[in-house]
Order: structure tokens, then sequence, then C-alpha cells
């Protein structure tokens, strides 16, 4: 998270959570380090398996609730407004979920013969 895109409902539990763990690395809810698809602390077999599959991915320059709009409405405050706190593109939440649906095929791609209408 950065100071300029930070709701002020969050400040409190970000700052806690900068001084719990030592470092600002974080949206306010998870670690920089622990943001990874599969198991950092629990090893099994199970974690190793997602470990192997986790493809990487790059940091989110923003905070947790930056999805939210109407479900955050009571929470924005003017320096919210004027920030944009919540003014983020809210597909950057979105595509990383279904691609990940689809490798694990809970979503099948469609081929071009479906996506023509044949």
């Amino acid at each position: 998270m950065e100071k300029h895109t930070t709701p002020e409902s969050l400040e409190m539990i970000s700052n806690v959570l900068t001084k719990q763990s030592g470092s600002a690395l974080h949206d306010s809810q998870v670690h920089v380090y622990d943001a990874v698809g599969h198991p950092v602390y629990t090893k099994n077999r199970n974690g190793r398996v997602l470990e192997n599959c986790d493809m990487g991915g790059a940091v989110q320059r923003c905070h947790h609730w930056s999805p939210l709009d109407e479900e955050v409405a009571f929470l924005k405050t003017k320096r919210d407004a004027i920030q944009g706190s919540f003014d983020c593109a809210k597909d950057r939440h979105v595509y990383p979920w279904i691609d990940v649906n689809v490798r694990f095929g809970f979503i099948e791609y469609a081929s071009e013969a479906k996506k023509a209408g044949k």
C-alpha cells in the first residue's frame, strides 16, 4: 500500500501490521511475502503441488478494499474521494482469478469455432 492511496479507514490496521511485521510491504491485510498461490507456513504434499503450479505474479500497489465501491460507501471520507482511494481498475482483481479457474479446468477455454458461433 502507498500512503497517497490508503483509505483513512485502513490507516490504523495498516500501521499495526507495519509495526508487527517490521515492514510496510503489505495491503493492510496480507504481507507481500505471504501473498503467493501456495501455503507458506504449512508444509505438506498438497502445498508442494500448489507451489510447483505457482506462476508468480506482480505486486498490486493498492489496498485489499480497492475493488469495492458501494460496499464501502459508508466508510469513504472526503480525503478518500480527493485521492481516489477506491478508484482503481476493478478488473485487475478479477482476471487473475479467472486465469486460475481456467488453468485448473473450472472454466473451459472457448475454441475458435465456439467463439465464431459454429
